[in-house]
């Protein structure tokens, strides 16, 4: 119910609505809507629309927390990574659980790196329902403090002297996969097939990856998982708190390839008749693909890739030689992305994985 203030003025009764107040529900990995850009934003609606932002964030702790809460109309304003919205146990955008989002309304749009600005996993019919604002590598990390040299290939974590030395994911073990399959020399193209990555060799690298590891962190890595060791496949989340305790942590460029996230911001239907709240959620996506967020967050908070190419003039040589924003090929020339994978082949992955460290 709106309440109204009424003034007497030359005898005239006048109402006035105070300032509306609007509440944007996030679902988000930690990190993506931290405090300081918040109250950034609400300031900027503030200003621009008089309004009162409410903004509710909720970090998610797997991707099945998304497609819950998209379910139960409880948020409006999501991230995920790019080959979840169309994968079968989701289909986010087939059952109409998310909306498009205009791209008129994003001014950055146009500075995203081509390559990632319409995806074939983030648009259907012509119509954008994604858009990326940061990507990386499940990488291959080495502690500069121990490894002098950067390793050149995935083969490193196969080498006796870093047995014990070194740790990788434990949630997201399909990528554990992945890189031993690219280790073993197996194409790039075929990774994603269980046909391909079954076989005897590859079963048997894997379960010496996993029998040699120091030990297996959650779905991120942290300061503490990596610290004091010699080599780790993370996403480098943790490189900054890190660098505060005296260890510098870079990713490796390994002649394979690595498989590679592209995490984006999607629109919840709860937003298909709120044409205001919609506009301010796609201020909000466009406010994350913006120079100061990219830099101060994606590239100095969390240590990854930025979509921004313009922010070259805003980066030290250190970060552009970690993050290659003078390459616009970097992404297509080194970065596998994650393919969907259906029902049958995420079951045999699973088995292997299940095999490894039985």
């Amino acid at each position: 119910m709106k309440h109204f203030i009424m003034f007497v003025l030359f005898g005239i009764l006048i109402t006035a609505s105070p300032a509306f107040s609007e509440e944007l529900r996030m679902l988000v990995w930690d990190g993506y809507a931290p405090e300081n850009h918040l109250e950034v934003f609400r300031q900027s609606v503030k200003n621009k629309y008089g309004t009162d932002l409410k903004l509710t964030v909720k970090h998610a702790s797997e991707f099945m927390d998304y497609r819950n809460a998209l379910i139960n109309s409880e948020v409006d304003i999501f991230t995920t990574s790019h080959n979840y919205p169309k994968d079968p146990r989701h289909d986010y955008i087939r059952r109409k659980l998310v909306i498009p989002v205009d791209v008129k309304n994003l001014p950055h749009f146009k500075d995203i790196l081509p390559d990632l600005q319409k995806t074939s996993y983030l648009t259907e019919r012509g119509q954008v329902y994604g858009v990326p604002f940061i990507y990386g590598p499940y990488g291959l990390a080495y502690n500069t403090n121990i490894v002098k040299k950067a390793p050149t290939s995935w083969k490193i974590l196969w080498e006796p002297k870093y047995a014990g030395k070194y740790t990788i994911a434990s949630t997201i073990n399909v990528t554990n996969i992945y890189l031993t399959a690219l280790a073993a020399g197996l194409d790039k193209s075929k990774i994603y097939q269980y046909q391909s990555v079954s076989s005897p060799e590859i079963l048997t690298k894997l379960k010496y990856l996993v029998k040699n590891v120091r030990s297996l962190y959650g779905a991120v890595e942290t300061a503490d998982d990596l610290q004091g060791l010699s080599l780790a496949a993370c996403w480098g989340f943790a490189f900054s708190e890190l660098k505060k305790r005296g260890e510098i942590w870079k990713m490796a460029t390994p002649e394979e390839g690595s498989t590679a996230y592209i995490d984006c911001w999607m629109l919840s239907h709860t937003l298909r008749n709120k044409p205001k709240l919609k506009q301010i959620a796609e201020e909000w996506i466009d406010y994350t693909i913006s120079s100061d967020f990219q830099v101060e967050q994606v590239v100095r908070t969390l240590n990854n890739f930025p979509v921004n190419l313009s922010i070259r003039d805003r980066i030290t040589p250190e970060e552009n030689d970690a993050f290659h924003v003078d390459d616009p090929n970097y992404f297509q020339n080194h970065f596998i992305p994650w393919e969907i994978l259906d029902r049958n082949t995420r079951k045999g992955f699973e088995l292997i994985w299940k095999k490894a460290i039985r």
